[in-house]
C-alpha cells in the first residue's frame, strides 16, 4: 500500500512540474508578426455553436487584427444537443448544408476559418460558408475545436474540397474541454509555422 501511493504522489508531482514548465513556457511567449500577414487584409470567420470556437476565433483576431464575422444561419439549431446531433446526422447523410447569412470575402487576402469539428468532419455552417465563397488568390487558415476525436488530414481535404484555395494552411486545433491560455497556444501556433 506504501508503494501504491508513493507512486501516485510520484506521479502527481511530476504531472505538476511538467504542467507548472508549460505554463512558464507560453506566458513567456512573444507574437512575431509572420510575413504572410504582413500588409494583407485580414478576415477571421467562425461558426460556434457554444463559445470553444468562438472564444478561439476572438483570441485570433485580438492577436492578428483585420476585422471577425460570425457564420449566421437563417434558421438555428436547436439547442438541446440531442435534437441538434441528429439532425445534424440526418443532413450530413442527406449532403444537406443549411442556409447562412452571406459574407463578401472579395476585399480580404487571408481568412482565417474556424469550426467546430462535428462527426469527424468541418461543421455544415462552415462547409457553407465554404462552398459559396470565391477562394481564389486568397490564403486560407483553418483553426477548429474538437471535444472527441478529430483526423486533421481529413479536416484539412475538406477545407481543399469545398473550395478552389490552391493550398491550405496549416491548422490549429483546440481540445474544447480543455481550452486554457487560448491567447498564448494562438501566438506558439503562429511563431511555429513559419506562415
Amino acid at each position: 500500500m506504501d508503494i501504491l501511493l508513493y507512486i501516485i504522489c510520484t506521479i502527481l508531482f511530476l504531472f505538476t512540474i511538467i504542467t507548472t514548465l508549460k505554463i512558464i513556457e507560453l506566458k513567456n511567449i512573444e507574437y512575431k508578426k509572420p510575413e504572410i500577414l504582413s500588409g494583407k487584409r485580414i478576415l477571421t470567420v467562425y461558426y460556434s455553436n457554444g463559445s470553444n470556437t468562438k472564444n478561439v476565433a476572438q483570441n485570433l483576431h485580438s492577436i492578428t487584427g483585420g476585422d471577425i464575422k460570425e457564420i449566421e444561419l437563417t434558421e438555428n439549431y436547436p439547442k438541446n444537443i440531442f435534437k441538434m446531433s441528429n439532425l445534424v446526422r440526418k443532413q450530413i447523410k442527406e449532403g444537406y448544408l443549411p442556409k447562412i447569412e452571406e459574407i463578401d470575402i472579395s476585399d480580404y487576402d487571408v481568412i482565417f476559418v474556424g469550426t467546430p469539428i462535428w462527426n469527424f468532419s468541418i461543421s455544415l455552417p462552415v462547409k457553407a460558408f465554404l462552398k459559396n465563397n470565391n477562394f481564389e488568390n486568397k490564403i486560407l487558415i483553418p483553426f477548429f475545436t474538437y471535444s472527441g476525436g478529430t483526423c486533421k488530414n481529413k479536416i484539412l481535404n475538406e477545407f481543399k474540397d469545398y473550395t478552389n484555395v490552391k493550398e491550405v494552411k496549416k491548422p490549429l486545433s483546440m481540445f474544447e474541454n480543455g481550452i486554457f491560455m487560448v491567447k498564448e497556444q494562438i501566438i506558439k501556433w503562429l511563431n511555429n509555422e513559419n506562415y
